[in-house]
């Protein structure tokens, strides 16, 4: 009895002992799911995008069929061979024949027919580039509404935090008294209202949250880290040298380069459609009696179908010229998309430096005048609350501005091919 007392003396003093240590590294592995979570910042969900989205991977499948057609463009096709019995009759097969036919394209077609397959392949992977960056684009811009949306749960919270404060001193200094009750029936109107603002920011972060899942390719509620803040961006750039590089890295650009260039094989294979193709044959004679022999046949087809060449001759015209005039209002309206964009992001962005300088600098000041007033018995309830008011309006605003500078940023990116 002695012994299995002290054994369990042991035992609790070791659960004691061992337990800060077992909470410290339970501590420890949720700090590493966190840091784990993708939503940290913006290449951690970029990165997940590009793998699980099945967009991209739709995109990507279509190009690698593409490129698989190459494989069997312009071939030869395959050789008939041919078994035949003459002169059968009651004696038996006077002949057996035994050959092989061979159909040859000529003129350049097979080469034409492959670089056609071809131009068919770098349009598909342009498209696949093109929904890659038009999902990246998306992706960035809901990660900017991400973290906006903590930002502003984090600001409303501020604001509560404050309101709660200035009830909690109406309180103390008016008691129950009846004098000055309607200040703290204003106050706790106004820090009400703080709190379902609160509420609301929560519900919005939720609802960016399952956005930006649905875009990488999650499920709606699968967790997400706390984002750290707005991606860096490039501060000077120049329209000339956006739109110069759109020009040549465009993706739905060079789709349409790729189909004009099939469009002019197309074209040039149906001018060679009047020139025959030709078939080579050879035969294999086995006679029961006699020698054996061989024949050889070497024929070709009449192009007497003259209005049938000539309707497909026109018909690849009109494509070349329908894809050559695409080309040419893409690059047009590109240069456009791309000068809207950009202007749109430099007034944003001089928008953001007037709404910093001019408005935020002088509310902050306003804020601590008023506190410091309110604190003394200086200044009144309503020029505490509306100095309050003003200053978050203004964090807001700026907050909705720098989420429109991300979003006008990643269209940019997005019109260009690729990151800035």
């Amino acid at each position: 009895m002695r012994l299995a007392s002290r054994m369990c003396r042991l035992a609790m003093i070791g659960a004691i002992t061992a337990s800060p240590w077992l909470f410290q590294a339970e501590a420890q592995e949720r700090q590493v799911e966190r840091r784990q979570l993708p939503g940290a910042s913006v290449e951690s969900v970029v990165a997940l995008a590009k793998q699980l989205s099945p967009e991209l991977a739709a995109a990507a499948l279509d190009a690698d069929a593409a490129a698989h057609r190459v494989g069997a463009a312009g071939v030869l096709a395959d050789p008939t061979v041919t078994l035949q019995a003459w002169d059968v009759n009651g004696r038996g097969v006077g002949q057996r024949w035994i050959g092989f036919e061979q159909e040859f394209r000529l003129w350049g077609k097979r080469d034409l027919e492959r670089g056609i397959a071809e131009a068919d392949a770098d349009a598909a992977r342009h498209q696949s580039r093109a929904a890659d960056t038009d999902l990246i684009a998306r992706v960035k811009t809901a990660y900017a509404q991400y973290g906006a949306a903590h930002r502003a749960i984090n600001l409303s919270l501020g604001l509560k935090g404050r309101l709660d404060e200035i009830l909690a001193l109406l309180r103390l200094r008016y008691g129950a008294t009846s004098v000055d009750q309607q200040e703290v029936i204003k106050a706790e109107i106004e820090a009400a209202t703080a709190e379902t603002e609160v509420a609301r920011r929560q519900g919005e972060a939720k609802s960016t949250a399952a956005r930006l899942n649905a875009l990488i390719g999650r499920d709606s509620l699968a967790p997400l880290a706390v984002p750290r803040g707005f991606r860096l961006l490039k501060a000077k750039l120049t329209l000339a040298g956006v739109q110069e590089l759109a020009r040549a890295a465009n993706p739905v650009l060079a789709t349409t380069s790729a189909q004009v260039r099939a469009a002019t094989g197309t074209k040039e294979l149906t001018d060679l459609n009047y020139y025959p193709d030709v078939k080579v044959g050879a035969n294999f004679v086995q006679r029961p009696t006699g020698d054996n022999s061989g024949m050889f046949a070497l024929g070709f087809k009449v192009p007497l179908q003259y209005e049938a060449k000539d309707a497909e001759q026109r018909a690849a015209s009109s494509r070349l010229g329908a894809a050559q005039m695409r080309y040419d209002a893409i690059r047009i309206r590109l240069d456009g998309d791309v000068a809207e964009a950009w202007f749109g992001l430099e007034a944003v962005r001089k928008a953001i430096r007037i709404v910093e300088q001019r408005q935020l600098n002088p509310a902050r000041l306003s804020v601590e005048t008023a506190r410091s007033g309110f604190a003394a018995g200086a200044a009144d309830l309503a020029t505490s609350l509306e100095a309050e008011r003003r200053l978050r309006a203004i964090e807001l605003e700026i907050l909705k501005l720098k989420v429109e500078e991300q979003a006008r940023y990643a269209e940019l990116e997005r019109l260009a091919g690729g990151s800035l």
